[in-house]
């Protein structure tokens, strides 16, 4: 791409005080609720170079709280300031209209900053030099000795001219040591040097006069401007020609999506309008490019559609009353007429519906669309059909996800036809309106369109956060003030974050889940102890080799027994077979058991696993241990601690809950998950002391789950 966007920064733009610098590979994602800026900051940058004209409006745009300062700060500070990285050939072209002497390292990063104003500020950061490297100015008096080497002067020299020309810029060289730099008066003194030479060695030689002008002191003196100025300046019509090269800017969101049924009176009218709505302005918008596609003007289309009208002839009798009535058809070549614009008309709306449908499936493959123009006095319609729903259908009677797609392709298309293929894509909240498998082929899309053109695109949805993207996150959110801030530090507990964040973590669970569940043997747990003293137990296991690999198995923690049947339901299309189900050994476990085995797992029915009676998971540990841990969760009350009045034999969750009611205390409603973690912190000791008995116990439950 000739132009690529590196970062950009925006400040005082509705919303946004300040977005930071924000870096942007081929694409750049932004998660946040809504009103958090996302809109804004992709407005911001569309105003940089839009691709449909739109204005800058001051009193739209400006943040509102500080207008009253507008006058005096918005003329000063730029509202958007963007960095793009240039191609060779990009490269190349900006120095033939620079002119000679400026380095293509120099031009490789350009910066374009906007104003209010419609201004625009040009700067090539490499070119803010407080002194000029003397390397380049070895290499152009190097390429002034080659180009001297191969032009007619040299015929036309003495050859003693020709070494002294030569020894000169040898000796011009060897006083520039290549690790040193020059300032604005040493460029001049250079340019002094070479003048004293030409004017003694070559006082009547003009055209070689004019050849050094042209190769070395004009670039000389384009650099000694460059160190005046503390960096490179175009002129005007130099920046003029500057931006006519730099990408457009594409915003598209729902609001450009088009209707199906189209008014062709209103279409007209609105296309001059300039009281439009945000949403109005869209529509005509995609409307243009539409009959830019058809090839025809709204005009031109009720034109080609209009009908003769037929004379009406009254006569009437002395009195004035109607005596008879005579219809005066129109002439025979009128009719022909009529009937050869229609025809036409039927013609190049047939043709740009199979235009449209060759090019729109080579576009988008996940389906196989077939569209049809029609226009109808002074309607214009679009319809609609594909291999599995052959009849037609108006285009606003198909999905959302369609008339996006549909919409969205000729504004892309439209863009890139009229040269400006490098264009860069902003899209507000693409997708909102598709199933999340649709938006994970969207999301697909958008990556593959991110090779030629550069997007960025605005998503509340986990499922447009794809894994490709993490490395192009970028999270708003409401500060204090109510100002947009941009943050990549996810892990900040700014107040407001955790809202536009929900998102991101969302997604990452689903990335994760996909991974976990696949290839293992699901086990539904009740509650997340539950899982803890699982995943102890089959570590142990598996580290003293007591029982065959058992890390297939997955403990999955339920929130409450009503989860059981849903759950395992649900598992089933991920799993491929029926999860196990582990529960305690308590009457009401024992009975939903029996139900489960009767019901859903009537086919399975050794998938659901009790323990023995009145058990729960804990009475499979060391009791001791967990007493003495939970001693020390409650340890300074006014009670004696819970391990010296533990008894063996009894379940000691029982046990825990009976002494707090003893002594007149509350249990947390996470206590047994505290308990569960502050067991794991001290397994590894805890392990050391297992007795065989306890061990056989877990080796007995696991045979049962492989």
């Amino acid at each position: 791409m000739p132009f690529v966007l590196t970062s950009f920064r925006v400040t005082n733009f509705r919303s946004i005080l300040d977005s930071g610098e924000l870096h942007i590979n081929e694409y750049m994602c932004l998660v946040g609720t809504n009103e958090s800026g996302k809109t804004n900051l992709l407005i911001a940058l569309q105003k940089l170079n839009p691709a449909d004209g739109v204005r800058i409006d001051p009193l739209a745009d400006y943040p509102r709280k500080h207008y009253v300062t507008y006058e005096t700060s918005a003329v000063n500070e730029p509202f958007i300031r963007a960095t793009f990285a240039t191609d060779a050939l990009v490269r190349e072209q900006l120095s033939s209209f620079l002119g000679l002497g400026y380095p293509m390292e120099l031009l490789a990063t350009v910066e374009v900053a906007r104003y209010y104003t419609g201004l625009y500020d040009v700067n090539f950061p490499a070119s803010f030099l407080e002194q000029y490297p003397n390397k380049h100015i070895h290499a152009l008096l190097s390429a002034f000795w080659e180009t001297y080497l191969a032009s007619d002067l040299i015929t036309k020299d003495k050859e003693e001219n020709t070494q002294d020309l030569r020894e000169f810029i040898d000796r011009l060289i060897t006083l520039l040591p290549e690790a040193g730099s020059l300032g604005e008066y040493d460029v001049y003194n250079l340019v002094a040097q070479i003048d004293e030479f030409v004017t003694v060695k070559y006082s009547r030689r003009q055209p070689f006069r004019v050849f050094v002008d042209e190769q070395v002191k004009t670039p000389l003196e384009n650099i000694a401007r460059l160190l005046a100025n503390k960096r490179l300046v175009l002129s005007v019509e130099q920046q003029r020609l500057f931006l006519e090269q730099l990408p457009r800017f594409v915003y598209y969101s729902e609001y450009s999506n088009l209707d199906a049924e189209i008014y062709l009176p209103h279409v007209i009218q609105n296309s001059t309008r300039q009281d439009l709505s945000v949403r109005e302005q869209a529509k005509v918008r995609t409307l243009t490019v539409l009959f830019d596609f058809v090839r025809l003007k709204p005009e031109e289309i009720l034109a080609l559609g209009s009908e003769v009208s037929h004379t009406k002839i009254l006569t009437r009798d002395s009195y004035g009353r109607i005596d008879s009535t005579e219809i005066e058809t129109a002439p025979e070549h009128t009719v022909d007429q009529e009937r050869a614009n229609k025809k036409k008309r039927e013609v190049i709306l047939q043709t740009a519906s199979a235009q449209l449908t060759k090019t729109f499936q080579e576009w988008w493959r996940q389906g196989t669309y077939r569209f049809r123009f029609q226009a109808d006095g002074n309607h214009f319609r679009i319809w609609v059909s594909d291999e599995k729903r052959t009849e037609e259908i108006e285009l606003d009677g198909r999905s959302k996800g369609l008339q996006w797609f549909f919409s969205f392709f000729l504004t892309f298309r439209a863009e890139q036809l009229t040269g400006h293929a490098n264009c860069i894509l902003l899209l507000d909240e693409p997708g909102l309106s598709l199933h999340p498998i649709a938006q994970q082929d969207l999301l697909t899309f958008l990556y593959s369109l991110s090779r030629t053109n550069q997007l960025m695109y605005t998503t509340h949805s986990p499922f447009m956060i794809g894994s490709q993207a993490l490395g192009n996150l970028n999270m708003l959110h409401v500060g204090p003030d109510g100002q947009s801030i941009v943050s990549d530090e996810y892990w900040a507990s700014e107040p407001g974050a955790d809202a536009s964040f929900y998102p991101i973590r969302a997604a990452l669970n689903l990335r994760v889940s996909e991974h976990l569940l696949t290839g293992h043997s699901l086990v539904l747990v009740n509650g997340a102890s539950s899982q803890i003293y699982l995943q102890l137990m089959q570590s142990y296991l598996l580290q003293t080799g007591h029982h065959p690999p058992t890390n297939g198995l997955l403990f999955i923690p339920m929130a409450s027994l009503a989860d059981i049947e849903p759950l395992s339901r649900l598992f089933v299309q991920q799993a491929g077979s029926m999860t196990y189900v582990l529960l305690d050994g308590t009457a009401t476990e024992h009975t939903l058991a029996k139900t489960l085995q009767q019901t859903v797992y009537k086919g399975s029915p050794a998938r659901v696993i009790t323990l023995g009676d009145a058990q729960v998971l804990e009475d499979l540990l060391p009791a001791n241990e967990l007493a003495r841990q939970f001693s020390r969760m409650y340890r300074g009350r006014k009670t004696d601690d819970f391990d010296y009045m533990l008894q063996p034999g009894q379940s000691i969750v029982e046990q825990i809950k009976s002494f707090a009611s003893a002594n007149d205390y509350v249990l947390a409603h996470d206590w047994r998950l505290t308990l569960a973690q502050r067991t794991a912190k001290l397994f590894n000791t805890i392990a050391a002391r297992l007795q065989p008995e306890t061990v056989q116990q877990w080796v007995a439950l696991f045979e049962k789950l492989v």
